[in-house]
């Protein structure tokens, strides 16, 4: 088992997982993945929690065309019968309460996405494997205690990239980041905290565990049991990310796949772009999320344009091709939609086109 920095070209993987990509939150690198994905013929893939950043989109409701092009990704892979599955975390942790719980069984029927809190992953070499987000192994870890930490690092985190330290020395040109400083400093929790994972899969009598949450990735070998934390898509660590992968004769690999550039200077828009979608399936999933974390705010605007042939990623198309997607049109035959939630966050079951 193995660190692979994944190059350009196809590669086949019997399951691949990915965790804490953090969609919401500003920082989340979204385009890297899809850009992984794009390299990858996958038949399991395991979303291992933080997937969603709740607690950034009911706070501000975020999502770019990129957000757009990963659910269509997702739903091209379960088109092609690819087994998706979602394990919740504590940043998206409305999907542990009662009513989520119930519409499960429909969001897998509606768009191929199981839910679970943790599942379990038999390789092809017959390694039993737990997969969990892993927040439950912080015993400090509190809903309301990790508000208010996360928080605290957003304003840290604006404060360090908008004052600059003076009294550093002129050729170090770095800002303070508290991210770095964690990763300088943190050993001792990072241990404790793998040694909490450790203690689980030996409890659980596993072969090995497939975790995530504390954005530090890592593949060991410990005492004949498999640590495989999936890393983070958000802050890139030595300019990659990471994602834990299974291959076709049942070995994990720890890949490692470029960072996006960082991006250059916004010109101010007038007018918010409409975001594309694929299908009207992805407009629904996407819809749903927003219904879950922001149900008082209006729906976001979506326009559905034709997939092109052979190409993953939406291109722009003219306004004339692009069909936007709204309330069901005079005439057309409604049903009710049983995922459907109101403005007051409660379930509703209105109207929708068939």
């Amino acid at each position: 088992m193995s660190a692979t920095v994944v190059g350009p070209g196809r590669r086949r993987l019997r399951a691949l997982f990915v965790s804490d990509l953090h969609l919401g939150y500003k920082g989340a690198d979204v385009a890297a993945l899809n850009a992984l994905l794009d390299t990858c013929e996958v038949e399991q893939l395991y979303l291992v929690g933080d997937i969603l950043d709740g607690w950034k989109l009911e706070k501000r409701w975020h999502w770019t065309q990129g957000y757009c092009d990963l659910i269509d990704r997702l739903m091209r892979l379960r088109r092609q019968r690819v087994r998706i599955t979602l394990i919740t975390g504590n940043h998206d942790e409305k999907l542990r309460e009662i009513l989520p719980r119930l519409l499960r069984p429909l969001i897998l029927r509606r768009f191929g996405i199981r839910i679970e809190e943790r599942c379990w992953h038999r390789t092809a070499a017959g390694a039993r494997l737990l997969v969990t987000h892993g927040d439950q192994f912080d015993g400090m870890l509190r809903r309301g205690s990790s508000r208010m930490a996360d928080r605290l690092w957003g304003w840290l985190l604006q404060l360090g990239q908008s004052w600059p330290l003076s009294h550093l020395p002129a050729h170090q040109g770095r800002r303070w980041s508290l991210g770095r400083a964690i990763l300088r400093e943190g050993g001792g929790l990072a241990e404790r905290y793998s040694a909490a994972a450790l203690r689980r899969t030996i409890r659980e009598d596993a072969d090995g565990i497939v975790f995530g949450h504390s954005h530090v990735p890592m593949l060991e070998d410990r005492g004949g049991r498999w640590l495989a934390n999936c890393g983070a898509w958000t802050r890139a660590v030595d300019g990659h990310h990471s994602a834990i992968a299974e291959t076709p004769d049942g070995r994990l690999e720890l890949l490692r796949w470029p960072a996006s550039p960082p991006p250059g200077p916004a010109a101010p828009a007038l007018h918010a772009a409409p975001l594309r979608v694929r299908n009207a399936e992805s407009a629904r999933l996407v819809r749903h999320i927003h219904a879950l974390w922001c149900p008082t705010e209006p729906r976001p605007l979506l326009l559905q344009q034709p997939a092109e042939a052979g190409g993953q990623s939406p291109a722009a198309v003219p306004a004339a091709a692009a069909t936007t997607i709204l309330p069901t049109p005079a005439g057309a035959r409604a049903v009710r939609d049983p995922l459907a939630v109101g403005a007051s966050g409660r379930h509703t079951g209105v109207m929708r086109p068939a």
